[in-house]
């Protein structure tokens, strides 16, 4: 079993539902107490920007709340709006920015100005 497997069992085990959320250095301590207590050889000691980058990959929430198994339509929504919260203001920076750069466009390339 690699890491992400862990992951991903731990969270749909002990963490469905938003007020079973785990917080992410809970979840760090968590990973990086089994690696070193473990003869598996699952990987070294886990950063924090590794350890998101291992659960943006899985279909599990993450929000303020902490990281859970979405088990309410209304979870699944709430996710949705904080990710396009997000989303908007990247995009719209990114405009910003092409706007100013329209010379580095390929002849007749159009900027799509709609993120949605």
């Amino acid at each position: 079993m690699n890491i992400s497997e862990i992951i991903l069992e731990k969270i749909k085990r002990d963490h469905q539902g938003k007020e079973n959320a785990i917080k992410r250095k809970d979840l760090l301590l968590y990973c990086n107490y089994l690696t070193y207590n473990s003869d598996s050889h699952l990987m070294g000691s886990l950063t924090d920007r590794e350890l998101r980058n291992i659960y943006s990959q899985l279909p599990v929430i993450s929000s303020s709340d902490g990281i859970f198994w979405p088990i309410r339509k209304e979870e699944l929504n709430e996710f949705k709006f904080y990710l396009k919260s997000k989303a908007i203001p990247l995009f719209n920076r990114y405009k910003m920015v092409a706007e100013k750069h329209r010379h580095l466009m390929e002849d007749g390339e159009v900027i799509q100005w709609n993120l949605f």
